[in-house]
């Protein structure tokens, strides 16, 4: 069934959206997101307080993305390090982290150590007492940058809060995090989107800044799209990346990605005419049960979205259809992109601070519905 909204509905959700989309704040922080802001753990470092950046003041580079990730490990019993897992081609590390309740971090050799079992129909396993296991992976595109860039406010977030919803969601569900699957191409974006951008920025569609010259940064090292690497493996940021998917085996991987400036969100399912038949039917249920929880969160914000066209679930190597072949629910967002500090769409003038606001929010809704669905998830 697709997500449908009232004529009515659609026209406040299009005013909200044309005043929200062109918000003139260059960076975001957690009271731009709520109101009244929540109650924080003080005694845990926000993004300025280590790297003196705000979240959305220009585009983060990786290792100022894991400086603070790492302060983050160290000072808060919700998160860990998992260490590097690969190596680019261009150098850079890629790192995961986890993050869940203190309770289920003491036993996260235990909980990994279920997940390998939890295929075997001769073990022995108490799905009660297993958390459901959530992979977030952000910017397989260096261009499109708002997922890395909202990591550190995500980040932040979850291990600051206090919020008895949130501490009762990592009880159940344990956060397995990319903060960038394709660190070469996101940081030869920044650099050349701070490069090229002034202290006014332009919003004009034809500045330099929104116009990179080739390679680009959607590419890796060498020029290959790893969201088309998911199959054949052949680089080493994909090597890494599918060895940890193996090992944690998700429930649900969430793979955060940018579209054209003059669109609006998107959300699976993708249409429904061009489903994989390998795809099990279970797996769109769950997907379309999701998708209530992403919709829910834009209405209430009146930020325009759209899902069940333009995107597909067909080819089965790309980040949101490959964990499909392995009981895992792959989930494909696409934000409309800013390319840059601000560029002026069809729907207004469109803020980078203000695509981060949106993968922040679907990173939240994308743990609630997790949560929410542990049972059917794990059976």
């Amino acid at each position: 069934m697709k997500i449908w909204r009232s004529p009515f509905t659609l026209f406040l959700s299009f005013l909200l959206f044309a005043c929200s989309i062109g918000i003139g704040k260059d960076q975001l922080r957690l009271e731009d997101l709520f109101y009244p802001l929540p109650e924080l753990d003080a005694s845990i470092p926000s993004p300025v307080d280590v790297t003196g950046l705000e979240v959305g003041e220009r585009h983060w580079y990786l290792h100022e993305i894991l400086q603070y990730l790492d302060a983050l490990a160290e000072a808060s019993p919700r998160m860990v390090a998992l260490g590097e897992h690969a190596r680019t081609h261009g150098g850079r590390p890629l790192v995961s982290y986890v993050i869940s309740s203190p309770r289920n971090l003491a036993r996260l050799d235990e909980i990994r150590a279920a997940r390998k079992a939890i295929i075997d129909p001769s073990a022995k396993v108490d799905l009660d007492k297993q958390p459901v296991v959530l992979h977030l992976g952000y910017s397989i595109h260096g261009n499109e940058p708002s997922g890395g860039n909202a990591v550190p406010l995500v980040s932040y977030y979850l291990n600051a809060v206090r919020d008895p919803q949130v501490l009762a969601q990592l009880e159940k569900v344990v956060i397995l995090l990319n903060p960038v699957f394709n660190p070469d191409g996101f940081d030869r974006f920044a650099h050349w989107s701070n490069s090229h951008r002034g202290q006014v920025p332009s919003s004009d569609p034809k500045d330099r800044e929104h116009d990179e010259a080739f390679p680009g940064g959607r590419t890796n090292y060498y020029w290959f799209d790893l969201n088309r690497d998911w199959l054949p493996h052949q680089h080493p940021e994909s090597q890494g990346r599918l060895k940890l998917f193996h090992e944690w085996k998700p429930n649900v991987q969430i793979d955060f990605h940018e579209q054209g400036s003059n669109s609006s969100y998107f959300f699976m399912p993708g249409k429904p005419e061009r489903t994989n038949p390998l795809t099990p039917a279970i797996n769109q249920k769950l997907t379309l049960a999701m998708a209530e929880y992403h919709s829910r969160v834009f209405d209430e914000e009146g930020i325009l979205y759209f899902s069940q066209e333009g995107y597909d679930d067909f080819f089965m190597g790309k980040g949101s259809t490959y964990p499909d072949l392995f009981g895992c629910v792959g989930i494909l967002f696409e934000q409309p992109s800013s390319r840059g500090a601000m560029q002026d769409t069809v729907n207004g003038l469109l803020t980078f601070p203000f695509t981060i606001s949106n993968q922040f929010r679907t990173s939240l809704s994308s743990l609630e519905v997790t949560a929410d669905l542990k049972d059917e998830l794990l059976n």
